[in-house]
């Protein structure tokens, strides 16, 4: 089977779970603990087993025989109704099966129209086919029809029709389609009889649930991604809009009883009314399968009384359906909170949260991050933790990355978990990774729970100038005007290149060597004027500094093909995507950068926590095979199983099938770059796992100095100050704070 999709080059996939407190009955029982009271009543997750012969699920849909899920194997399409926690027996869903075999298309999402009607959205699996949506349903005798307005299916140029992202069905037919564009236009027996004003921000996916009708009324996300606008279907006049106070990107519009809907998204369940006067979140989602990252919502739905069904399609997995209801007698608020604090949020940890819920359903967790108040800068955050460590206080659990680590196990902030260390061997894991990125005296104090991995390949004179500042000198010195890179900027080279040379600038006893860095500087300069970089700049109008934008340590360019020497960090498969066909169309091999692993979600607990052996548990969960096996795009697992699986992964059909479309013009020659590009073979996958294997290098950067070298070479760069006075300013306001 070919098929094609549209994916933004920067995939995110958001998924939704829910175990946490909500507000909902205020009449609960009460039972009394330690002369307190504790209330209960709260909304509970639990999951609903799918039919072990159902093949692969693609939606659920509310029908009058009760929950209804669609599935899809090579004979056909079939449908099982939930009853009393039992599936039945599985019916042929005859008009599907028919749109594959006669029509070619593949049903891929279910819908129920107020009509009464079953509607599927269905993608062409035939190259003779213009890609694009079509809509079946079934013709009364078993048939497909296809009742894609006829507009909808004018081909373009490069063979693609109107891309639809969603549908809606009102009572007498008429179907609400929304595209990629933003625009919702209706169509009534094929011909269009209207439309919204454009109120749909733009979708850069193919498929994307942005509305919802329900009892004369059509509720539709906002082009402000804020807010929720209503509509009356018999006249399309708009009648409330409500502002949600967030971004609905990820969110999905469900309707409930007369007049009240429900917008489900990784935060939880939220009941709202049209006219806005209630806002009431009745389940919060974290620890919930909605708040993971490797969940993405197909269908939500508000079953009878107050019941939801959420089924979930997996990443590298297969679909999960869960069910959500109000218990009487669960505790509101479970009787023990574990905390975990990052400097930013991280999906990984959100995979573990909810593992971790799973087995401790009483335990509150407690994930908060520093991210979202850009008021504050990175470097107030840190000292701000800094000092509620130092006074015995903070979060039970720590996400260290871009904190001062070192510095933590020299004041015993940080709990010894040698002993963690010892189980996490036992069950597998890389040790070369969990025994080197933060010991002391031979004890564990942090494990990470994945790795980037810096490759480099190209030219074996300038890769080699790459590993380390004194031949980086001389190549500079004996090729005068000769490139490293491809297409960069000074901010890439230089700050890939410092980090590269990182471990010789530095002095044994800590801090920068001033006479290294200054060399360095100099050099740096220079590469900068060979690369051309400050034209480049100038043509792609970027700002002054990009750097604090960046998420990997080591990328040398732009990927334009015209690399001479390529190094770049890849956190996953994804990321391996482009430096492999790239390398691969240079016949070329991709290599460790100086057996270099940059330690990613980094825990640690803290010395000071009540809850040490909750805490070891929870750290456990990050190296649970299932939350190993995700791609968060943070990072390589650490488990030697979940990295095995790797090359297994590629051979699925679900990565076989996926591949991008890479465009971009070169800044400074206006050459368009295009090629196409697709996960790597299994042989490459083995490559890579045998490089990661062998890693035994951390490369870990304080937050506090990468923003003293961001500013401080940025000054630099822009003739603010010498290389001599940098190096001087650098290596004073390092000191000062390793001193501190």
């Amino acid at each position: 089977m070919k098929m094609k999709k549209i994916f933004s080059l920067l995939m995110a996939v958001t998924l939704t779970a829910s175990l946490a407190a909500g507000c909902k009955k205020q009449d609960g029982a009460e039972s009394k603990k330690d002369g307190g009271v504790s209330a209960k009543g709260r909304y509970v997750e639990q999951e609903i087993d799918l039919p072990k012969e159902a093949g692969e699920a693609i939606g659920i849909l509310d029908l009058e025989d009760g929950v209804t899920l669609y599935t899809r194997n090579e004979e056909g399409y079939y449908s099982y109704v939930l009853r009393n926690g039992t599936w039945t027996d599985p019916e042929e869903v005859s008009f599907m099966t028919d749109a594959r075999e006669r029509l070619g298309f593949s049903a891929e999402f279910v819908y129920s129209g107020e009509d009464g009607t079953v509607y599927a959205i269905a993608y062409p699996e035939r190259d003779d086919i213009a890609y694009g949506q079509h809509i079946i349903k079934d013709a009364g005798d078993g048939s497909a029809l296809d009742c894609t307005p006829a507009s909808c299916l004018e081909a373009d140029e490069s063979g693609f029709t109107e891309m639809i992202v969603d549908l809606a069905v009102f009572e007498d037919g008429t179907m609400a389609l929304a595209d990629m564009g933003g625009l919702v236009k209706f169509y009534q027996d094929g011909k269009k009889i209207g439309e919204l004003p454009k109120s749909l921000p733009y979708v850069a996916s193919d498929h994307k649930p942005v509305m919802a009708v329900s009892g004369g009324r059509m509720a539709i996300f906002g082009e402000d991604r804020h807010s929720i606008d209503f509509y009356k279907l018999d006249n399309l006049e708009k009648t409330d809009s409500i502002d949600m106070k967030q971004e609905l990107v990820e969110a999905m519009i469900v309707p409930g009883e007369e007049g009240i809907w429900y917008v489900v998204d990784k935060k939880g369940i939220r009941r709202i009314t049209e006219q806005g006067s209630i806002v009431e979140t009745i389940m919060d989602g974290t620890g919930a399968l909605m708040s993971t990252d490797s969940a993405y919502l197909t269908n939500f739905l508000h079953y009878e009384g107050d019941e939801f069904y959420g089924l979930y399609g997996i990443t590298k997995g297969a679909a999960r359906l869960m069910h959500y209801r109000y218990d009487k007698d669960v505790k509101a608020v479970p009787d023990e909170t574990l905390s975990i604090y990052g400097v930013s949020e991280n999906q990984t940890i959100s995979q573990a949260v909810y593992t971790f819920q799973s087995k401790h359903p009483d335990v509150r967790v407690d994930y908060h991050t520093a991210a979202g108040n850009e008021e504050i800068p990175l470097s107030e955050t840190i000292r701000t933790l800094n000092a509620e460590l130092l006074n015995g206080s903070g979060a039970d659990i720590l996400i260290l990355d871009g904190l001062p680590i070192d510095s933590y196990i020299e004041k015993g902030i940080l709990s010894d978990i040698s002993k963690l260390g010892d189980r996490l061997s036992e069950n597998g894991v890389l040790m070369d990774v969990i025994g080197n990125t933060a010991s002391r005296d031979g004890k564990i104090y942090a494990v990470p729970a994945r790795i980037g991995v810096p490759i480099i390949f190209g030219d074996e004179a300038k890769a080699e100038a790459c590993k380390d500042p004194d031949t980086f000198h001389t190549y500079l010195e004996q090729n005068p005007g000769e490139r490293l890179f491809g297409t960069t900027t000074h901010d890439l080279a230089g700050m890939t290149l410092l980090n590269s040379f990182y471990g010789d600038l530095m002095k044994e006893q800590g801090g920068f060597s001033e006479e290294k860095l200054k060399r360095f500087l100099d050099d740096w300069m220079k590469l900068c004027e060979i690369q051309n970089t400050r034209g480049i700049e100038a043509e792609m109008e970027l700002p002054a500094s990009a750097w604090e934008r960046r998420n990997t340590e080591f990328s040398s360019g732009m990927g334009l093909k015209n690399d001479p020497v390529m190094i770049e960090e890849i956190d996953g498969l994804i990321s391996s995507i482009v430096p492999y066909t790239i390398a691969r169309d240079k016949k070329e091999t991709p290599e460790s950068l100086n057996q270099y692993y940059v330690p990613q979600v980094i825990a640690g607990i803290n010395a000071s926590s009540k809850q040490q052996e909750l805490a070891e548990e929870f750290i456990e969960c990050l190296f649970d095979e299932g939350v190993q096996k995700m791609d968060c795009s943070d990072g390589f697992p650490v488990l030697k199983s979940a990295l095995a699986y790797q090359a297994e992964y590629v051979e699925t059909p679900e990565a076989m099938n996926l591949s991008y479309s890479i465009g971009s013009q070169n800044p400074e020659t206006g050459e368009e770059v295009q090629f196409g590009a697709a996960y790597p073979p299994k042989d490459e996958v083995n490559q890579l796992i045998r490089i990661i294997e062998g890693l035994s290098v951390p490369f870990m950067m304080d937050g506090m100095i990468r923003d003293t070298l961001l500013t401080e070479m940025e000054n630099c760069y822009n003739g603010k100050q010498s290389t001599e006075e940098t190096a001087k300013a650098i290596c004073r306001k390092v000191d000062t704070y390793l001193s501190e």
